[in-house]
């Protein structure tokens, strides 16, 4: 061999003639661990793309601890709100300053009734059209209650009242008492002020040859002579007066109680944000919405103005609305066909929910002479969506969640954005597929609740509700129940529960984990887990062992472990019961002879407050596996702490040849073989 090279017989691969046979490695087991389910509810993916720690169904679950299911609270009997058929429209805890609570009640029979024991008591003084909600808020002492169809009603104990409509003053006469004269014309009008509101202004009375600016020699002064309203000893509350520029009168000062003559001399310079009001308050404002923002009342959803925004003077001036009190007005983008929904207070602002976008309103004060104005100042969160429900609207933590027409928002301060800049974001979109199901006015009637770190959203004539758990960021439902309003109401002793009114019956219900049905009704529950492929869909596996862990077993619970076959079809291919150790778990209660047997009409009593663990050896080719897990008696209940399981992949000669996508070039030759062969055969 020549150095530097590499003859034929060095290249040869002497390996080949090895007699040496290789060691056999057998595949691996594939496990899989699922130990919380804390990420919830997913229906917006496909069943094998959620998440390990998430569910494809929750139906009438909830999740505590670290992510582990359990059933949902049950619901009983609370009172019974009214006589009448219909459903309960208003719900109010009433807290006075001496320790007296009141439970306050509006149903469909039009009339506002407190609890009484398994009861109520009606109160009379007003009543209210049935089959529209009320808005109820409590401020000193007194229930405001609104439902967009007659004037504002107060409530306090043993009192119901309503306001009456007072007349408009006029201006009989108006001089310049200093005989000053110039070029200009002056413009008065002149409103009348009841207890919640103030009248439309009086016609203009109009003063020529006028100097252009009043006050001093030159200017003058200017006294009017007014005509008050006649009304019933202690409604008029006095006279507002507007002036002095013609169509562009602004608030001028204001008239206590019958008093006739004012004097305008020119010293108070007219804010911008006083015109004279555009409809009759005097009767309290007809609102759909009312909101306690610190010590005044707030309303929207106006009677003929459905973008404005009417705010009340700060207490004890909370019924009176005019500017002289501290109340005012503000107009949002009037007449573009994006009405006000709802009104929440957040922090130090107003929060204007609309159709179609999401307002912030401050409010500062300005002096004018002796009064202090209060001026509104108005500012745009996002025009990209708005509210669609007014009774998802709910305080949550730090935030203020509510429905949109894709979903439920929430919004608050987000985190590395600036402090006071408020912003919007769903918080919906793993199960989207469920709002994308419902209709625009199953949304529009939707109404929430928050407790126990839980937003409830009941769809009204469903029977169902979402569930959003805060502490884990997750989904479950739908629970299969509704309601048509909520109240976390605090009893005389401070015991706080979760209360909803009927959608369908006047009665009141409660909320509770220490009921273990629905009013005697069983509550049956279906988890549903991902389905697994264990990493490659595109595998066949021998599902070897599948393991499961329980905890607090009451009753008896079925459990499902579904397989894809080979043909594609899902078959179950295991199915057991899990009971608890002692107890008659699914047997009932009677005796044969020495053995429990049992009736089907009694329901499992055993529980079992250890880890319970249950073992399928399965041993089925398949290439997923799917598990669902049932309850369907009153006192059936777990709580799954987790599932593993162990599978073999099996080669890729055990696919299906329908997998099999022929090769076109072999089946194009193969037609036209034949053709060949005949052209051949001719030639010849």
């Amino acid at each position: 061999m020549r150095l530097g090279t590499v003859s034929a017989w060095e290249r040869i691969d002497l390996s080949v003639f090895s007699s040496r046979s290789s060691s056999y490695k057998p595949t691996r087991d594939i496990q899989f661990t699922w130990d919380t389910f804390r990420k919830g509810l997913n229906t917006l993916l496909r069943e094998n793309e959620i998440a390990k720690d998430e569910v494809s169904q929750a139906e009438n679950i909830l999740l505590k601890g670290r992510g582990i299911p359990t059933k949902r609270w049950g619901t009983s009997l609370y009172y019974q709100s009214g006589n009448a058929t219909g459903s309960v429209r208003g719900l109010r805890g009433m807290y006075y300053s001496n320790g007296t609570v009141e439970l306050v009640a509006i149903t469909d029979d039009g009339f506002l009734t407190l609890q009484n024991g398994s009861s109520f008591t009606r109160v009379n003084g007003a009543s209210w059209a049935s089959g529209y909600n009320a808005y109820m808020t409590q401020l000193k002492n007194t229930m405001y209650i609104v439902n967009g169809q007659r004037e504002l009603v107060k409530y306090s104990s043993p009192t119901l009242v309503g306001f009456p409509t007072i007349a408009i003053p006029t201006i009989s006469s108006a001089s310049n008492i200093s005989n000053a004269t110039g070029s200009t014309i002056k413009s008065y009008r002149a409103t009348s002020v009841s207890q919640v509101g103030e009248t439309v202004a009086s016609t203009s009375f109009q003063l020529g040859t006028q100097p252009a600016s009043l006050g001093g020699v030159n200017g003058g002064v200017i006294r009017l002579v007014i005509a008050p309203a006649s009304t019933a000893s202690g409604i008029l509350q006095g006279t507002n007066i507007y002036g002095r520029d013609a169509g562009y009168e602004r608030y001028l000062g204001f008239l206590p109680g019958s008093a006739t003559i004012f004097f305008d001399t020119g010293s108070v310079t007219p804010s911008e944000f006083t015109l004279t009001p555009t409809a009759d308050s005097t009767g309290g404002p007809i609102a759909k919405y009312v909101e306690r923002f610190q010590d005044r009342l707030v309303f929207a959803g106006i009677s003929g103005e459905p973008s404005k925004l009417l705010i009340s003077g700060r207490a004890p001036n909370q019924e009176k609305f005019d500017i002289s009190f501290g109340g005012n007005f503000l107009e949002i983008e009037p007449d573009a066909g994006d009405n006000i929904v709802q009104i929440k207070t957040f922090s130090d602002r107003i929060i204007v929910f609309k159709q179609r976008s999401i307002w912030q309103v401050t409010l500062t004060s300005e002096q004018i002479g002796n009064f202090s104005v209060t001026t509104p100042t108005l500012k745009l969160i996002t025009s990209s969506h708005g509210c669609i429900a007014p009774r998802s609207v709910v305080a949550v933590e730090g935030d203020v969640y509510f429905l949109s027409r894709r979903g439920v928002n929430s919004l608050g301060y987000k985190t590395g954005v600036s402090f006071d800049l408020l912003q919007s974001g769903e918080i919906s979109l793993k199960i989207r597929t469920f709002f994308d199901g419902l209709t625009s006015s199953q949304k529009t009637n939707a109404v929430a609740v928050y407790k126990d770190k839980k937003y409830l959203l009941a769809f009204p004539g469903l029977n169902k509700t979402m569930v959003f758990d805060t502490e884990r960021a997750a989904w479950t439902g739908p629970w299969s129940v509704d309601a048509q309003v909520f109240e976390v109401f605090f009893d005389g002793s401070n015991n706080e529960h979760l209360l909803y009114g009927n959608d369908d019956s006047v009665n009141v219900d409660e909320y509770s984990s220490d009921f273990v049905d629905d009013k005697g009704t069983a509550i049956q529950t279906i988890l549903k887990t991902r389905q697994e492929d264990f990493g490659d869909w595109s595998l066949f596996k021998n599902i070897k062992n599948i393991f499961t862990e329980f905890r607090n077993i009451t009753g008896l619970v079925s459990v499902d472990i579904a397989l894809e076959q080979r043909s594609g079809s899902v078959v179950t291919a295991k199915s057991f019961n899990v009971v608890p150790n002692t107890g008659s778990s699914g047997w009932g209660a009677d005796m044969w002879g020495s053995t429990l047997w049992g009736n089907s009409a009694t329901a499992g009593g055993g529980s079992d407050t250890q880890q319970t663990i249950r073992w399928a050896n399965l041993n089925k080719a398949a290439r997923t596996m799917q598990m669902t897990i049932n309850t369907t008696s009153a006192n059936d209940n777990y709580e799954l702490l987790g599932i593993r399981g162990d599978a073999k992949p099996i080669g890729s000669g055990f696919r299906p040849s329908s997998w099999r996508i022929v090769w076109l070039g072999f089946a194009t030759a193969s037609a036209l073989f034949p053709l060949f062969q005949s052209m051949i055969g001719g030639m010849a």
